[in-house]
């Protein structure tokens, strides 16, 4: 039985991450697999989807289209995270974005992550007309702050925080870390501000990092969020130790946290 080549605990966490709603592709990555023993064990288990289209078409609403074009545009969002916010397939949500012709390619995606590097005039130009579009709907909603970017040492920093993190480091002599890239979890996918060795490296101001533990609400949306808390906990128990790390730009401190 296929059962037999997971542990009882790897067992678990595959099938939280199947009904959390990633699919035995994106599982099998995390476990350097592919999805083929992930579809078996699955199946085994009883909890495989068949598939949750009804065979009837899905005609979305123009708050839906709005909405997709939000999170891919605005808010830089994966087809997979949107499909899991929105109820949908994934396969769906990649067939909308390239009907209207928003779909980034891997390498156009992979600058908006890691580098914030323009797009091509072509996708650019897409998404500046579905960002007007939106922003006359008048159902835009401001669920964050402006961040600007800094290449420090080779190094991409979002925000003067992780810019004053690298400088710090380079000052006291310590090494450098990498860039974080990326990391699918059963709760969306993580993107830590950096990575060095096995270690992830997540930066926050005092104020961050007190909306990242629930502490107080964000100022964007009223509203507390527990998302990144989710993830960050997850990839630390899974994959690999996260640090995170407090600027106090006043005193001139790095602090490490707990969570």
């Amino acid at each position: 039985m296929v059962t037999n080549k997971f542990t009882d605990d790897e067992i678990l966490k595959i099938k939280g991450c199947y009904i959390q709603g990633l699919s035995c592709v994106e599982i099998g990555k995390i476990y350097g697999i592919s999805k083929t023993p992930i579809n078996k064990l699955l199946k085994e288990l009883g909890v495989l989807r068949k598939s949750k289209s009804n065979g009837k078409k899905i005609i979305l609403s123009e708050e839906q289209k709005n909405k997709i074009k939000e999170m891919y545009c605005d808010g830089l969002k994966s087809a997979n995270e949107i499909s899991v916010e929105l109820n949908l397939t994934k396969s769906f949500i990649d067939k909308y974005l390239s009907t209207v012709n928003f779909r980034r390619t891997k390498s156009e995606a992979m600058r908006v992550i890691k580098t914030g590097k323009k797009l091509s005039d072509k996708v650019k130009q897409n998404m500046k007309i579905g960002q007007q579009k939106f922003a006359k709907s008048g159902n835009r909603q401001q669920t964050g702050g402006v961040c600007k970017r800094f290449v420090v040492n080779g190094l991409t920093c979002n925000g003067t925080y992780e810019k004053y993190y690298i400088e710090k480091l380079i000052d006291m002599g310590e090494v450098l870390p990498n860039e974080g890239g990326s990391v699918i979890t059963p709760y969306g996918v993580y993107y830590p501000d950096f990575k060095i060795n096995d270690t992830f490296i997540e930066i926050k101001s005092d104020y961050t990092f007190d909306v990242l533990i629930g502490k107080i609400k964000s100022r964007f949306n009223g509203d507390f969020e527990t998302k990144q808390l989710h993830k960050i906990k997850w990839v630390n128990e899974n994959i690999g130790n996260v640090d995170i790390i407090v600027v106090d730009k006043k005193n001139n401190k790095l602090i490490k946290k707990e969570i």
